[in-house]
Formats: structure tokens, C-alpha cells, sequence
């Protein structure tokens, strides 16, 4: 299983601490940075170089979607998944619109994170 560099855009302090500790203690997962807005992703995002971005869609500035848009539009962009607490098929079909890989309710997060990270990292070396 390889090791996952993680990258967090939420501009929720509190979540990114909750996600991050919970990120932490998965055993794929390499190192997690945090971001607190889609503009300081992006100007993060050369030096992190994550292989997995995990974003909230409603944030100041620039949106979720806007990011999502922007990340796959690099030439080898990472897996995009969209994190929210707007569960509605609205969003899970706007997140597949922007491209995202996937979709995860905040209210379930602490659930399917784990999971999620582990099938992302697959077989491979550790």
C-alpha cells in the first residue's frame, strides 16, 4: 500500500482539526496539510504536491467547485474528493460535474474517511 499525501480546504477551523487528527492516524496516509480557502490551495498546492485533495464546496472567495475545476485541470491532477455537510443529489451531481472522484458528507466523515484513504492508497508498496 503506498503512502498518500493528504491536502484539507475547508475554512472551517474546527473540522480541519477533526480531520486531520482523524487523517493522522490512518496508516497510509504520508503527511496532511491544511488549507482554509480554495486560493491558498492552490498556492500550496506545488510545494505539497498531495495525491489526494479533500475539499468543502461552500467557502469564501473561491468555491469548491471552482478548485475542483481548477485542480483537474493540471496535467497530472491528484484524486478530488468533495467533503460537506450539503448532502442533497444536487451536490453529489455538481461534485461529479467539477470533477471530483468522489463525494463524502461531513456528518458520515469520521465513518468512510479511513475506508476511502485506504482504497485510494491501494496495493502496492508501503
Amino acid at each position: 500500500m503506498r503512502k498518500l499525501k493528504v491536502l484539507l480546504v475547508d475554512d472551517n477551523p474546527a473540522f480541519l482539526k477533526t480531520a486531520r487528527d482523524l487523517l493522522s492516524c490512518v496508516p497510509c496516509v504520508a503527511s496532511v496539510d491544511c488549507a482554509t480557502s480554495g486560493a491558498g490551495a492552490l498556492a500550496q498546492f506545488g510545494q505539497v504536491n498531495p495525491d489526494l485533495v479533500l475539499t468543502d464546496f461552500v467557502m469564501p472567495g473561491m468555491s469548491g467547485f471552482e478548485l475542483i475545476r481548477s485542480l483537474r485541470a493540471r496535467e497530472a491532477p491528484p484524486r478530488i474528493v468533495a467533503v460537506t455537510l450539503h448532502d442533497g443529489a444536487e451536490f453529489r451531481t455538481a461534485a461529479r460535474r467539477s470533477g471530483a472522484d468522489g463525494f463524502i458528507s461531513k456528518r458520515e466523515f469520521s465513518t468512510v474517511v479511513r475506508e476511502l484513504v485506504s482504497h485510494l492508497a491501494g496495493p502496492g508498496d508501503a
